[in-house]
């Protein structure tokens, strides 16, 4: 096997978000992929708050799990993604209003299924439960370690 010149490539892909001029699909039409971060803010925003703790940092994913604003796009049962309703590879655009955020392993679940009841975004659902019987920095430091 030879080794590579610095200057040479892989071949250009196409991956979500990313416009190299192939994206279109016959569709004639440029639809990011992606959620700019008014529509991330926004859809924070109007996710249900997590009473007793603070509501920039805390909040209920669309099947009630608690997710912390910290740990977005990643793996874990604090963590979230931010989620197309109506799925993006079925027409669904990256809007506020077709923007809910749900914790990873749920979002995983959803892929590119709609139609989806709580209930069963709840069965896949990390159980984290949070009690107020101990400050906030001593539950939130027992959970996340």
């Amino acid at each position: 096997m030879s080794s590579s010149s610095p200057s040479s490539s892989s071949p250009h892909r196409s991956r979500g978000g990313v416009d190299n001029g192939t994206s279109s699909k016959g569709k004639g039409e440029d639809r990011p992929r992606f959620f700019d971060s008014k529509a991330k803010s926004n859809c924070w925003a109007k996710a249900d708050v997590v009473p007793g703790r603070h509501p920039e940092r805390w909040r209920k994913d669309a099947a009630g799990n608690v997710v912390c604003k910290r740990f977005c796009n990643c793996q874990g049962c604090l963590c979230f993604e931010y989620d197309h309703i109506i799925p993006f590879s079925k027409g669904g655009e990256s809007t506020e209003d077709n923007c809910q955020i749900l914790q990873t392993r749920v979002n995983r679940f959803k892929s590119d299924k709609d139609q989806i009841d709580k209930t069963q975004l709840k069965g896949y659902s990390c159980d984290v439960k949070f009690t107020g019987n101990c400050s906030q920095w001593r539950c939130a430091k027992s959970i996340v370690g």
